[in-house]
């Protein structure tokens, strides 16, 4: 299996091949267009591979940025037949081809999925042992009697050696933009497609329910994020969901919540 990843995430202004631009870029503009020279100039993650370490049937790459107001990340996805199964999110599973982001704080993970067509499902869990009178946590838009998250780690999957937390299903990122491009013709399934492309911005006014240090992120700050790909495949009358990793899942048997281990997230660090 491949060693634990770990990525350096540049801020936009200070790219380390930005090529002369009059001195700075501008914002980005998220609309799913990758071909934009600051994506040309990012980093790239090594290819995302199967739970089981070894190479996946289409290549998947991403690359993230970052600037005072947003962090930005981007997807590459290889896909010769771009589809959408249609079918909703039953609690933390969806059977659907999307690209998946989890963020990690010391209380809290957020997990937000995007498929072909831009629709985004996102989840909001805080640890039970973090949701405590007078934290950050206990404000009106975690308030358990009004917002009646679901519980996991007691009866339902997935578990985890920290106990028990709950699952905001119904909350939104504040700010949150997200954008799609397809290079091909969507759910024409006679149709060869090239793939399609992801670009998000998440504010930190956001991400300050996640950080445990300053928003925006200072220069050598380092966070928890994993990213990974979910590929719905059909085959011989069966429908399987299989799920590509930038990171190791770290757990024997391609344990089905890889992103719902944030301790095994990899380590992102801001320059």
């Amino acid at each position: 299996m491949r060693g634990h990843p770990s990525y350096t995430c540049h801020r936009v202004d200070r790219l380390p091949d930005r090529v002369d631009d009059g001195g700075k870029y501008g914002p980005i503009v998220v609309n799913g267009d990758l071909d934009k020279q600051v994506w040309r100039q990012a980093e790239r993650t090594q290819r995302f591979a199967q739970m089981s370490g070894e190479v996946s049937l289409f290549n998947t790459e991403a690359a993230m940025l970052w600037d005072d107001d947003n962090v930005y990340i981007a997807f590459w996805l290889e896909e010769p037949d771009v589809r959408c199964t249609g079918q909703d999110r039953d609690g933390i599973l969806w059977q659907e081809n999307t690209v998946e982001v989890s963020i990690a704080g010391a209380g809290a993970y957020y997990n937000l999925s995007v498929n072909p067509r831009n629709k985004t499902s996102e989840l909001f869990f805080i640890w039970k042992d973090a949701y405590t009178r007078g934290s950050r946590y206990d404000v009106a838009e975690f308030d358990l009697a009004i917002q009646r998250p679901m519980v996991f780690g007691g009866d339902a999957q997935p578990h985890d050696e920290r106990g028990m937390r709950w699952g905001f299903l119904d909350w939104r990122f504040p700010g949150l933009h997200t954008a799609v491009q397809i290079d091909g013709t969507l759910n024409e399934r006679t149709k060869v497609d090239r793939g399609w492309t992801v670009e998000l911005a998440l504010p930190w006014e956001g991400l300050q329910r996640l950080a445990d240090g300053a928003t925006p992120a200072r220069s050598g700050d380092t966070w928890r994020l994993a990213l990974a790909r979910n590929e719905v495949i059909d085959q011989c009358g069966t429908r399987n969901t299989a799920t590509w990793n930038w990171q190791p899942t770290g757990a024997p048997g391609g344990v089905p919540y890889v992103m719902h281990k944030p301790d095994r997230f990899p380590r992102v660090t801001f320059q």
